[in-house]
């Protein structure tokens, strides 16, 4: 069985930027180096960083990292009080202030200290809308630090936008961002159907049944607009779960797989198989 990759990490994949390990000479101190990449989306007026969590990474080193006390952290993501222990490998999201990005890199700009920050694209973006809107920024000037020949761009796609710095974010630049949970996908899904189509389906549901991780409620499906949320129903524990579609399913899986769920996804809906038959609401 394949293996849940979110769409995040395929554009990782995908472009190359991801270093797994921290380099030789970086401290061992620092939670991320100028080799990693941090993956960013917006949801409404917030950015969310997509933090990949690498090994011997830990609850409380991730939180102090971002500016947040364990119990904000725990506010994000409940199901860390009571699933402590980080996989490597999984993604946490977490809102970041607009002063933690740097846009431009400035005089004395030291690329070891930075790490850099891209933007995920997702269904609906266009070049205009990311430059202008969410960073304030001219098109032609991100145009030639991705080296763009147009602005032409698809879902999945990174793009660079800035950096943040290896030092962190420090706990006062956080004042009046507060973390609320981002666990509100069914509102989100009732939200985006005033303006979508709803289509129903049935099928195999797909998930990695071994994996410990406990990263967030994504979904993988071939037809569901990416960056809108799924209805995923399981008819034997009659529960429901909504998850953010974040991708296609990757080529190799039987076409009678419906949908990929995040592990966290599927043990919502008390998946016990690794393949079990599912109801699905999507919209396109």
């Amino acid at each position: 069985m394949r293996t849940f990759v979110p769409l995040l990490l395929i554009a990782v994949v995908h472009c190359q930027f991801f270093a797994q390990t921290t380099p030789k000479g970086a401290s061992p101190a620092k939670l991320l180096a100028s080799a990693d990449t941090l993956l960013l989306t917006v949801d409404g007026e917030r950015k969310i960083i997509h933090h990949y969590v690498k090994p011997k990474q830990t609850l409380f080193s991730v939180a102090r990292f971002y500016g947040l006390s364990l119990q904000e952290l725990y506010e994000l993501h409940p199901n860390f009080q009571t699933e402590p222990v980080l996989k490597a490998g999984a993604l946490i999201a977490i809102p970041v202030p607009n002063r933690a990005i740097r846009r431009y890199k400035g005089k004395n700009f030291d690329p070891a200290t930075f790490i850099p920050i891209c933007y995920v694209v997702q269904s609906g973006d266009n070049l205009f809308q990311i430059c202008k809107r969410y960073f304030s920024m001219p098109v032609d000037t991100i145009m030639k630090r991705n080296r763009l020949k147009s602005a032409n761009i698809q879902p999945g796609q990174l793009i660079h936008m800035g950096w943040m710095s290896a030092d962190g974010i420090p706990a006062e630049w956080r004042a009046g961002l507060a973390p609320t949970s981002i666990g509100t996908h069914k509102a989100r899904y009732a939200e985006e159907k005033k303006t979508r189509k709803e289509v129903e389906s049935q099928g195999v549901c797909s998930w990695q049944r071994d994996s410990n991780e406990k990263g967030d409620l994504y979904a993988l499906h071939r037809e569901a607009a990416i960056g809108t949320v799924m209805g995923v129903t399981n008819p034997m524990s009659r529960k429901t779960v909504y998850a953010k579609v974040i991708g296609r399913i990757p080529a190799g899986y039987e076409s009678n797989v419906e949908v990929v769920l995040s592990p966290a996804a599927a043990r919502q809906i008390g998946a016990r198989d690794p393949r079990f038959f599912v109801k699905v609401r999507f919209l396109k």
